[in-house]
């Protein structure tokens, strides 16, 4: 049984690459349409890599469908955040649309956070978290065996320091696993979209935005969803105006 599963998962790997292969051969020829199709089919399949979703926003920004592009390159920034290309192109494609927002300075704080945990994927920090916790257990043995004082003291307060070490490893590690599967933003797929002051149409128009721009999206109330743009104004807007990832 787990050669037959074990095999099954390797010859769908197969089938993945080969498609990945076609798709990009499409791609490389300038046939972005076809690409994007495979590329698609490939992630309904339920694979899914920053690799896979780069390129379809590759794809995208060629066939100048920049919102669609931008939702792709969002994706992939998710799974890898440090990624310099993928930056680069969300950056490119943001000149393209018609909003320019300014956004809201990040308290240094927020952002060394952040920046700690983009050092690695989720499972990258639970890799760590393994490791400390492995290395946690080493210096308690050691220290429950040792016959000095000074050996003793050592190990007590490097346990400490590697217990710390271990809680933030799950705290970030937890909190990327959520990041990955919360759908709290999105990409504004209509061309103007006005925004209301309540769920509703009847609503005061507060701004308006247009395809493209990046929304974080706050609460739900039927067929509406409360938005914050970056520059921290907030809103109404209908849930079929965007798609969440």
């Amino acid at each position: 049984m787990i050669l037959m599963i074990v095999g099954a998962g390797l010859m769908a790997q197969d089938i993945q690459n080969k498609e990945f292969a076609k798709a990009n051969f499409y791609y490389n020829e300038s046939k972005y349409d076809t690409a994007v199709v495979i590329y698609e089919n490939i992630l309904k399949d339920g694979y899914v890599s920053a690799p896979l979703l780069y390129n379809i926003g590759n794809a995208y920004f060629k066939m100048r469908n920049y919102p669609m592009a931008i939702l792709n390159y969002e994706k992939a920034l998710k799974l890898e955040p440090n990624n310099k290309e993928i930056q680069q192109n969300l950056a490119i494609a943001n000149t393209l649309i018609t909003d320019k927002i300014e956004p809201l300075p990040v308290f240094f704080v927020t952002k060394w956070w952040r920046n700690l945990g983009n050092m690695f994927s989720a499972n990258g920090w639970a890799t760590v978290s393994l490791i400390l916790c492995g290395i946690l257990l080493i210096i308690l043995f050691l220290y429950f065996t040792a016959r000095t004082s000074g050996v003793k003291k050592a190990t007590f307060f490097t346990s400490i320091i590697t217990f710390i070490l271990l809680i933030i490893s799950i705290i970030t590690a937890a909190n990327k696993f959520r990041y990955l599967n919360e759908r709290n933003e999105a990409i504004i797929m209509k061309p103007t979209i006005t925004v209301k002051s309540s769920p509703s149409s009847s609503g005061v128009d507060l701004f308006v935005l247009h395809e493209g721009t990046k929304v974080t999206i706050l609460d739900c109330d039927a067929d509406w969803d409360k938005i914050r743009i970056a520059d921290g104004s907030e809103g109404w807007l209908p849930s079929s105006s965007s798609i969440k990832y």
